[in-house]
């Protein structure tokens, strides 16, 4: 039996000071707390993960389909039933921009606004996006989740994704 713990980390936390006489004023923000999420199925819980770095050449993009065309670590078909979250990073060194979603036919949307919706990731820039309840995926009607790549040149992305299998 194979358990899931998964910690979530994402959050601005600063400190801004201004000196004035006499004396320096200090507005401190804390970062967010982490998502935990524990191993199971239900929300807040995860029983399932894909992490991998992926080649994209210029002008070209890719289909992961989250229900049942991708393997995990241990060479298992993984076969997500629910996405909680996702965290894609395009790294500094890239040429391209990289176009996450807006897959169009059997698309996630999970958390975009619908199957032509995307979000572009500059080179440098990563994303992370959460659902404790998950987002639903449903076999060969939303499973895909697309990954395209601009004309820049190619890419290593760096992918992960953790979800439940009920």
């Amino acid at each position: 039996m194979s358990s899931l713990k998964t910690t979530i980390r994402a959050g601005i936390g600063y400190e801004s000071k201004k000196s004035l006489d006499q004396r320096d004023v200090v507005d401190t923000v804390t970062a967010s707390s982490d998502i935990l999420l524990g191993s199971g199925t239900g929300t807040g819980k995860a029983d399932i993960a894909f992490c991998d770095t992926r080649t994209l050449a210029a002008s070209t993009s890719e289909n992961l389909d989250l229900a049942g065309g991708i393997t995990d670590a241990f060479g298992a078909t993984v076969n997500f039933v629910k996405v909680k979250a996702i965290e894609i990073e395009n790294p500094a060194a890239s040429l391209s921009n990289l176009t996450i979603g807006a897959s169009g036919a059997n698309a996630f949307v999970g958390p975009f606004a619908d199957a032509s919706d995307g979000i572009v990731l500059k080179p440098g820039e990563k994303m992370i996006l959460v659902s404790p309840a998950g987002w639903p995926v449903t076999p060969a009607i939303a499973d895909i989740l697309k990954v395209a790549n601009g004309a820049g040149g190619s890419v290593d992305y760096k992918i992960k994704i953790v979800g439940a299998s009920a």
